[in-house]
């Protein structure tokens, strides 16, 4: 008796490899999505010529492709902040700020107090991560005194804003607006 395959398509997989639009549309998203990085990268680094942006790509963090801005670009393990934007394909795009504490430990409690109360902050202690409703964010407004004194003792802060995708023209309107609000307080500390 023949053994039944459990690698069987379903129809909507089967639509999906019979069609080439699929994969020819998703890299026409990728690539002005990329674009659109640059532009911010290159506003970015117009007000801070010394420092290099570095855009990342890949397919498959949590089973979907991405897209990452650091500005400036991370060179090495002890980076002592960046600003990174971060595109994940169906989710809300996020402006962060990650800041190595023992460089910044007097800057954290300013950063808090610029950010809205639904900015997101890590408690867990993965830098990397990035599901924003995973027990390892919480919001600024939820933080306790224990909880925002134990972020200095963390070797990275870090500070997560993220935003709904509105306008197909320009995604990432509102991140030169978020990075600015700390760009001073970060560049200067």
């Amino acid at each position: 008796m023949e053994q039944k395959s459990t690698n069987k398509l379903n129809n909507d997989e089967f639509n999906l490899i019979s069609d080439t639009w699929y994969p020819i549309l998703k890299k026409g998203a990728i690539e002005k999505i990329k674009a659109q990085l640059a532009d911010l990268g290159s506003q970015m680094q117009d007000n801070q010529p010394h420092l290099n942006y570095k855009i990342s790509a890949g397919e498959n963090y949590q089973n979907l492709p991405y897209l990452v801005l650091d500005f400036p670009k991370i060179s090495g393990p002890n980076f002592p902040f960046v600003f990174r934007t971060l595109f994940w394909w169906g989710k809300p795009f996020s402006c962060q700020v990650l800041v190595r504490t023992n460089l910044y430990k007097n800057t954290i409690d300013k950063i808090l107090s610029l950010s809205q109360p639904n900015t997101l902050v890590l408690v867990g202690d993965n830098l990397w991560e990035n599901d924003f409703s995973s027990q390892h964010f919480k919001s600024v407004a939820e933080l306790s005194n224990i909880e925002k004194a134990a972020l200095t003792a963390k070797t990275y802060f870090k500070l997560v804003h993220t935003f709904e995708m509105k306008k197909p023209d320009n995604l990432f309107e509102e991140a030169n607006g978020f990075y600015e609000k700390y760009k001073e307080l970060i560049l200067t500390s």
